[in-house]
Parts: structure tokens; C-alpha cells; sequence
């Protein structure tokens, strides 16, 4: 996150990953700590990018053509998340979550680490599990 708020790489963020970040707080009543997050995305002065015509296309195509670790197919706010992405031809997608782990069109990586690597030393029982990890 510091190159982003440095400049030094260029954040985007789809607006479904919005709508994931907020909505656990607003299930929590937390509106407090939801402006805190809102205030510091904003100070990542990331590129937000919309649900389009081309984003909906590349999603369908890797809801029909990725799966996840457990073989079930992407989900929908993965696949959109994914094709935002490729779209904005990113270098490197920063995630946590192994439902990414099959993606071959896109790097992908935890915050500083590889994915398995992140899952090794921070992941959840299931999550190493899932990867055969265990």
C-alpha cells in the first residue's frame, strides 16, 4: 500500500471490492470506522473503476473458465474483481483470498508475498487446507 500512496505503482480498485470493504461495517454499525476506511482509500487516490460493458464480457469469461482450489467456478464479485484487473492491465493483483489461486492470466500475490506463502504464515486452517497445505 505504500508504493500506492507514494505513487510509485497505481492503485485501482473495482467497485464491487468497495461494496465488500463496507459491508461488514455497516453489518457491524461501525459508521465510525466505515468513514476511517473511506478516508484512507481516499488517500490512496486510487483509479475506481466501474462495472462496464468490457468488465461484465471478461467476467462471464472467468466465471465459465476459472475455478476455484475447492472446483467450484469463480465467484461473481471475483470474476468482476479479476476482469477490472486485466482490464486496467495491472502488472500484479494483491490478494488474500485462494479463490484466485488458479488465475493464470495475471499475477497474483498477497501483500508482500506470494499467495501460498501469505497462506502458509497467516492463512486460516481451511484456507491451508483447500491448498493442501497441511
Amino acid at each position: 500500500m505504500d508504493d500506492v500512496y507514494y505513487n510509485k505503482i497505481r492503485g485501482v480498485i473495482s467497485t464491487i471490492q468497495l461494496s465488500e470493504l463496507y459491508t461488514p461495517f455497516r453489518r457491524a454499525g461501525d459508521f465510525k470506522s466505515l468513514e476511517r476506511i473511506k478516508a484512507e482509500l481516499f488517500k490512496l487516490n486510487l483509479k475506481v473503476r466501474n462495472v462496464d460493458e468490457e468488465v461484465a464480457d471478461l467476467s462471464s469469461i472467468y466465471r465459465s473458465s476459472v475455478k476455484t482450489p475447492d472446483d467450484k467456478w469463480l465467484p461473481l464479485a471475483d470474476s468482476i474483481i479479476l476482469a477490472t484487473a486485466v482490464a486496467e492491465e495491472v502488472d500484479v493483483l494483491y490478494t488474500i483470498d485462494i479463490d484466485f489461486y488458479n488465475v493464470k492470466d495475471l499475477k497474483i500475490m498477497a501483500p508482500g508475498m506470494g499467495l501460498v506463502e501469505w497462506v502458509r504464515k497467516y492463512g486460516t486452517q481451511r484456507q491451508k487446507q483447500v491448498l493442501g497445505l497441511l
